[in-house]
């Protein structure tokens, strides 16, 4: 911004000292979370610039016995100032901060931050929708904790999640630990596949998308992430990451980040696109 109001400056003091001698024209250039891994009622988841301004000349039409000048690509008959160039929007980057939480021991959970700074940061993710995801200190407004059963069933009240399930409840992602350590049985990929998975869902979550209707569009194809990976797959395949559709739909931000417990989400459940075998 500083170089372009530069050579703004510099334009300036060349109109005002071609204008002292006649025939220049200035532009003007004054223009222009969740539906958490568990349902209320018992049903949980695991889960660009501005171009500089020109100076255009005027056509020497007052001499006749100098043809006329063919025009230039950058200027425009009788000395009219050429429109100034609209600049390109900027996309919007929504940066969501957040600290981690460990709330449990053992050397499955230890590198628990770096995996998540490692998820959130992969541009395969929610990052791909405009999001940007720091992790911050203890004046975070966000959280992703993870813990044992009964630590991760009183952060995610009042969904249920039976000891065993992860949720979004608000600022919080709460990450059951025993699903972190392996997996569940429904699950067909790597552990890192689920934890990558668990991860992208409770943090689609926070970021107000919710389980598709269908969960599985067709056989063979993968499932959204924003499905519920960890209690079935059905006849669609493993996957770890946000499909196009999802990360067209999160880009569109139409819901507040953080959804509480008692967020409906009746009138805004996404559908999957139709899919065909090629």
């Amino acid at each position: 911004m500083r170089r372009v109001g530069s050579m703004r400056l510099g334009v300036a003091v060349v109109a005002l000292v071609l204008g002292a001698c006649g025939g220049v024209t200035l532009p003007d250039t004054s223009a222009t979370p969740t539906e958490a891994g568990a349902a209320p009622t018992a049903t949980p988841t695991d889960d660009p610039s501005s171009l500089p301004d020109e100076v255009v000349t005027k056509e020497a039409a007052e001499t006749p016995t100098t043809p006329a000048e063919t025009p230039t690509p950058n200027s425009t008959p009788s000395g009219t100032a050429e429109p100034e160039p609209t600049a390109e929007p900027e996309s919007t980057v929504t940066v969501v901060e957040y600290r981690v939480e460990i709330a449990t021991t053992g050397v499955d959970t230890a590198a628990f931050a770096d995996d998540v700074d490692r998820i959130l940061t992969d541009p395969r993710g929610w990052q791909q929708a405009g999001f940007a995801f720091i992790q911050g200190g203890d004046g975070a407004p966000y959280t992703i904790v993870i813990g044992e059963g009964d630590e991760v069933d009183r952060r995610c009240l009042p969904y249920d999640t039976y000891a065993r399930f992860s949720c979004q409840n608000g600022p919080v992602v709460a990450i059951n630990a025993d699903r972190w350590r392996t997996a569940t049985e429904t699950w067909t990929s790597s552990l890192a596949d689920y934890r990558t998975m668990l991860i992208n869902h409770e943090v689609g979550h926070l970021i107000h998308l919710h389980h598709p209707r269908p969960q599985c569009p067709a056989e063979g194809f993968p499932m959204p992430v924003m499905g519920q990976q960890s209690t079935e797959l059905g006849a669609c395949t493993a996957n770890p990451w946000p499909l196009p559709w999802e990360i067209e739909l999160a880009a569109r931000k139409a819901e507040p980040l953080a959804p509480p417990a008692d967020h409906d989400v009746s009138d805004h459940r996404p559908s999957p696109p139709p899919q065909r075998h090629g």
